[in-house]
């Protein structure tokens, strides 16, 4: 039997309802566990091909994390799963055999990160190599190995060079060797000739340095702090005009209304588990609180005391909700946050301190309050912006009926009203334009493109901020992004591109479109599954971790956004129940591994919150009245200290080393310092082998080498000179 884990982590806010159907459950529908926001099943398979789909609340979709995919014949896809016996291991001789019908030029691969700075990569058979070199007329650089893929171990190195590259490799087993170059492989290295590459034409794919070196803090506006009450909502924009009134005392709102309110207690969040005016079970998703820019200007010596340096805001344009991901314009501020003026100044007093901002942005869909979009409703097909939307039928009926479908009238995301997907593609329907890369292909929507290009002009210039973070982008044309690429680039070079895609994104992470992604599949989700939830064994988990690091060229993994929690999952303290230690360890995790640690805001200081909006509540700047909240908040402001004091976590290499069971090890290797990281997941004491002679940065451990049960050590140990290999450049010596 073959044992495989399904995981779905849903994409919007509330109660799902998650099934699995596949050939080998005969297509019935079987549900899945939900735990802490993802929802699971493991079950056994006999070996064969299986096709699957999951069911989220009656959709059948496929496995946004499994590439291999097949017709359902219906002009959808089905995923396809490969479930394999244990096979012998591939041997040395094997692969002599085979290596005459491969590719040769499919086993290695180049990325340039800057003007003359390069990573070469190279994929072989697992377990089938003791070294691998890079060999040149002056170097011989060894490969150190980085993740893995379904196929090959992946092994990189680093090295600076103009012109043409000429090289080979070599790949040495048990006294065996075996050589690359440009007629394929040979076992002797005078019969094959060096590869030849001209470095000019590897496309540069540069990535702001200042990302490795960050500590992300996300603010959700409304929710952080109100520092200027004279701005708070008063509901009297026009949008609000038949929603700003409670039901009668006794009776509860009817499930067409909204009813959008200031609640007058900071402290009060009893109505994001259940709203006064519905019916049980349905949180109050309409309130504000009043939080501003004011507020976090406020803080920023909290934000700088703790050791942040960028700052990650949700939207901040005008909008009706509280969450503002339904823009009513994309060039302004919106008013309850500041005036252009107040954030324009908070941006410079941030920056004079050290910290960058990067916004959120929705484009693949606006608000139903957005200019474009009421011009439509006003005006139907005369309106200019008609075609800015995906329309079936008009008039809309006034007032909308209690069963109002909108997808009958217009195009929107997952069905919700009050966001009407863009119009890109004049010539292809939505969802069909995403996939168009080629923008000779398309009918680009013009007019559209060029006000959303704009608005890169406005946050970067005007309003000054550092970056911004896509919301959904799969969900919008490739072309497209590569135009907003050239401009954010343009407009400021060392600007941050990082993309929300939940799932594996080498389409996405390229010299054409995004820097890095939310490394929600390859961190967030196998980290909540092993140190807090412990659904997922240890071997599972360095293989989910090793598959991401192998996906990605390195520069581009130490700007990846490493994330334990956001405002579309639980809180982190809360999937743990509370349990400190296990917070601590998967913190721990994040400020020691490869990528750029993100905070949501509040976790901290152990603030709880399950789903959407209960996982929005208002930061609780009474913390200091909690112990727990005081002692999360200390080890934070440690592990942080930390990380910023030691360039080997934001810059060095990275690989799991052996360690006990139900123990986690691992190295971080700059320049000038090896770092050991020993995390005892179990309950019981484990024993570990460090070397007697390196200093202890962070934990204790006895004189036996012994590890308490759900601790962790942190140990450095100084690089001779002598024996250093820079990782940024290389060493030139004589073969």
């Amino acid at each position: 039997m073959s044992y495989q884990h399904f995981s779905y982590s849903p994409l919007t806010a509330g109660k799902h309802t998650v099934g699995l159907a596949g050939d080998f459950t005969s297509w019935e529908i079987i549900p899945l566990d939900e735990i802490g926001g993802i929802y699971t099943l493991s079950i056994d398979l006999p070996p064969g091909v299986y096709q699957y789909k999951f069911i989220v609340d009656g959709n059948w979709i496929p496995d946004e994390n499994n590439p291999h995919q097949v017709s359902d014949n219906f002009g959808g896809v089905n995923s396809l799963l490969i479930a394999e016996e244990e096979k012998e291991e591939v041997t040395w001789e094997d692969i002599i055999a085979q290596l005459p019908n491969k590719a040769p030029e499919k086993f290695y691969q180049f990325f340039r990160s800057s003007v003359n700075n390069y990573e070469l990569r190279f994929s072989w058979y697992p377990k089938l190599a003791e070294t691998i070199n890079l060999l040149t007329e002056s170097w011989n650089i060894e490969f150190k190995r980085i993740g893995q893929n379904p196929l090959y171990e992946v092994f990189y190195c680093l090295f600076k060079q103009t012109g043409i590259f000429s090289f080979r490799i070599k790949i040495q087993y048990k006294n065996k060797a075996l050589y690359l170059g440009a007629e394929g492989f040979s076992k002797m290295e005078e019969d094959i000739s060096p590869i030849k590459i001209n470095l000019k034409d590897i496309p540069l794919f540069a990535i702001p340095d200042w990302v490795s070196r960050s500590i992300i803090y996300q603010i959700f506006p409304d929710r952080f702090c109100n520092g200027n009450i004279d701005n708070d909502p008063d509901f009297n924009e026009w949008y609000y005009a038949d929603c700003k009134e409670p039901p009668p005392d006794g009776e509860n709102l009817s499930p067409e209304k909204e009813y959008y309110h200031l609640v007058s207690d900071w402290n009060d969040i009893s109505g994001l588990k259940q709203s006064p005016w519905q019916k049980k079970g349905i949180p109050d998703f309409f309130s504000f609180y009043g939080g501003d820019i004011a507020g976090v200007r406020q803080k920023l010596d909290y934000l700088l005391d703790l050791g942040i340096n960028v700052i990650y805001f949700n939207p901040l344009w005008q909008a009706k909700s509280n969450h503002k991901y339904d823009s009513a314009d994309y060039h302004s501020i919106d008013p309850h946050f500041a005036t252009t003026e107040e954030m324009m100044d908070f941006v410079k007093i941030a920056h004079q301190k050290g910290i960058r901002i990067i916004l959120d942005v929705a484009f693949n869909h606006t608000g139903e309050t957005f200019w474009a979009f009421r011009d439509c409703v006003e005006k139907g097909p005369q309106s200019p912006y008609w075609n800015w939307y995906d329309w079936k039928k008009w008039p809309l009926p006034k007032p909308l009926p209690p069963d109002f479908n909108p997808k009958e009238y217009y195009q929107c995301w997952w069905g919700i009203k009050d966001m009407p997907d863009l119009n890109y593609d004049l010539a292809l329907p939505h969802p069909d334009e995403n996939a168009v890369r080629d923008i000779r292909k398309a009918r680009p929507n013009a007019p559209l493109v060029d006000y959303l290009i704009s608005t890169v002009r406005w946050w970067l210039i005007d309003i000054g901020i550092d970056g911004f973070r896509l919301d959904v982008p799969d969900e919008v044309p490739f072309w497209f992004w590569e135009l907003f690429r050239k401009e954010v680039k343009k407009v400021k070079p060392d600007a941050w591109i990082v993309g929300e895609i939940w799932h594996e994104a080498r389409q996405w992470v390229s010299p054409l479109y995004f820097d890095s992604v939310m490394n929600y599949a390859f961190f967030k989700t196998p980290v909540i599954e092993f140190f807090v939830l412990n659904i997922i064994s240890k071997e599972e988990f360095c293989q989910k971790i090793e598959t991401g690091l192998g996906l990605y060229p390195f520069h581009s993994l130490k700007a990846m956004m490493n994330l334990l929690g956001s405002h579309d999952t639980p809180r982190i303290f809360e999937i743990c129940r509370g349990n400190v230690q296990r917070l601590k360890l998967a913190v721990i995790f994040q400020m020691c591994f490869i990528g750029a640690p993100h905070i949501y805001y509040g976790d901290e200081i152990a603030m709880e919150g399950g789903k959407d909006p209960d996982n929005r509540r208002p930061f609780n700047w009474n913390w200091e009245n909690n112990p727990v909240a005081c002692e999360v908040r200390a080890f934070y402001k440690q592990i942080i200290s930390l990380r910023k004091a030691h360039p080997a976590f934001w810059d060095g290499h990275f690989a799991f080393l052996p360690a006990p069971e139900n123990a986690i090890a691992f190295l971080r290797e700059g320049d000038s310092e090896k770092i050991l990281v020993f995390l005892n997941l179990g309950l019981d004491t484990v024993t570990i082998s460090i070397p007697d002679e390196g200093e202890i940065l962070f934990g204790n451990i006895d004189t036996k080498k012994q590890l308490q049960p759900l601790s962790a050590v942190i140990l450095s140990l100084l690089v001779q000179p002598e024996n250093a290999v820079p990782l940024q450049k290389s060493e030139k010596v004589k073969k």
